[in-house]
């Protein structure tokens, strides 16, 4: 009753507490540049042709729905998850890895052997990055982070109940350093196995996504949530990566028990996301549970926990289509400006391949919070808060309707998030980078084509 009584007054609550005002006019959610990973230009096979990119494997790697991460610096770096073995993206088939891209543009020739002229590019693909065996092959990777504070990426692989948490260096590259050969492998520097789940009280689940927490003033304090589409598990070391591991909490099946809400299903909690007190918050994707977030206290302990604290997100008045925005989000971000706490989160409608992007400013205490929609951006969202490219912003969809088409693979957008290394939240550029399909006319495109994104972050005007 406890989670039903808090429920229905923050329900209550949501409609009467401030909202932030409207983004100017020239406050607008922008492109800044779309990487379309494969492009002509950086595919040295010569399959993707200048005057046919409609066709071959343009945009294959991006279009793959899996997790990025990006990783701030000069150049800035971009990891993106291929899944399994047979990716369709015209790297080989057999490995399974992450691409590597530089966002540091060529202007003196590409890598083509079919384009002429040459064409400028806007990132350099390095190829991809593999374990090496080291003790053991990737399996399959859809989650993946990046963490600033040890300047490590964080792979999440496997299908199954036991998934497989992994570190590498920040900075590894693919095997083709300075392009060139898309195909071409190398070991991550400094991979690590840090530990394995166990499914030891037999809930299940696959993993989905992760999110990790270090203590900036005890480097060695390590937290790492995974989703696990019908619960939660935070793992714990204070012994850095070295460990021990041990499971500190799982969530139970059910956030509320035998109240209201639905119980998870196997693709419900979809991702997680660590607050600055380092509370756990999670997705619940599922039909009567519409746009709920559930909140665990991070000093909890044990298994079978239930939810400290669900959310309702109140309803963004500037959605295009209201009928459709439902049935939760499958991305969440905290980050912070100033003093404000803001939450990004991805919605994709109910019934086609549209999406909200949708910003939040989070207020109150634990037990107590409220959140007031403040903008966003993607093809579900005003036309006035936002470019002309990101209004064209949705999943996969057939041959006719997005390059490359096909079924949505699992129907996720990732968001990834250039944080500081101070820990604490703060972001070093002003910008968010995401994995979706947009219509970029800078490059005479006329199909929304898989990229990543990334996207100006207005800021937020209290």
């Amino acid at each position: 009753m406890r989670h039903v009584a808090s429920l229905l007054l923050l329900v209550v609550g949501l409609f009467p507490s401030a909202r932030p005002s409207e983004s100017q006019p020239d406050e607008i959610f922008t492109a800044l540049e779309v990487y379309t990973v494969l492009d002509a230009g950086n595919d040295n096979t010569g399959s993707i042709t200048r005057n046919d990119a409609t066709t071959g494997n343009l945009g294959g790697t991006t279009g793959l729905e899996r997790g990025i991460a990006v990783r701030p610096g000069d150049p800035t770096l971009i990891y993106i998850a291929r899944g399994a073995t047979t990716t369709g993206d015209g790297r080989p088939g057999g490995v399974v890895g992450l691409a590597a891209i530089k966002l540091q543009a060529k202007t003196d020739g590409d890598f083509n052997p079919n384009t002429n002229p040459d064409l400028p590019l806007a990132y350099v693909d390095t190829g991809l990055i593999v374990s090496g065996g080291q003790p053991a092959n990737f399996a399959f990777i859809q989650g993946i982070t990046y963490d600033p504070v040890l300047d490590k990426v964080w792979v999440l692989d496997g299908t199954g109940t036991t998934p497989r948490v992994w570190v590498f260096d920040g900075g590894s590259v693919g095997g083709a350093e300075n392009g060139g050969d898309v195909a071409r492998t190398a070991i991550a520097r400094g991979i690590r196995l840090v530990f394995q789940a166990d499914n030891a009280s037999g809930l299940g689940g696959r993993g989905q996504a992760l999110a990790v927490r270090v203590d900036p003033q005890d480097r060695d304090h390590l937290v790492v949530a995974l989703a696990m589409g019908n619960h939660v598990e935070v793992w714990e070391s204070r012994g850095g990566l070295s460990g021990p591991w041990t499971l500190r909490w799982e969530s139970a099946s059910d956030p509320d028990g035998a109240g209201p809400i639905p119980a998870f299903d196997m693709d419900s909690v979809r991702d997680v996301a660590f607050d600055e007190k380092g509370d756990v918050w999670a997705t619940h994707v599922h039909e009567g549970a519409d746009n709920l977030l559930h909140r665990y206290s991070g000093e909890g302990t044990g298994r079978g926990r239930f939810a400290d604290e669900t959310v309702m997100l109140p309803f963004p008045p500037f959605v295009q289509r209201p009928d459709v925005f439902a049935r939760g989000f499958n991305a969440v971000k905290f980050y912070r400006q100033g003093e404000a706490i803001l939450l990004l989160v991805v919605n994709r409608s109910r019934d086609d391949a549209r999406i909200a992007v949708v910003r939040y400013l989070r207020q109150g205490e634990p037990g107590r919070y409220n959140f007031a929609a403040v903008d966003g951006f993607g093809s579900n969202v005003s036309e006035a808060l936002q470019d002309e490219t990101l209004r064209t912003l949705r999943l996969k969809g057939s041959a006719l309707q997005t390059q490359p088409g096909g079924g949505t693979l699992n129907g996720l957008m990732y968001l990834s998030l250039p944080y500081s290394s101070a820990g604490d939240l703060t972001l070093q550029e002003d910008a968010l980078y995401l994995n979706g399909f947009v219509v970029d006319r800078r490059k005479g495109q006329t199909l929304p084509t898989s990229g990543v994104i990334r996207v100006k972050l207005v800021p937020f005007r209290p």
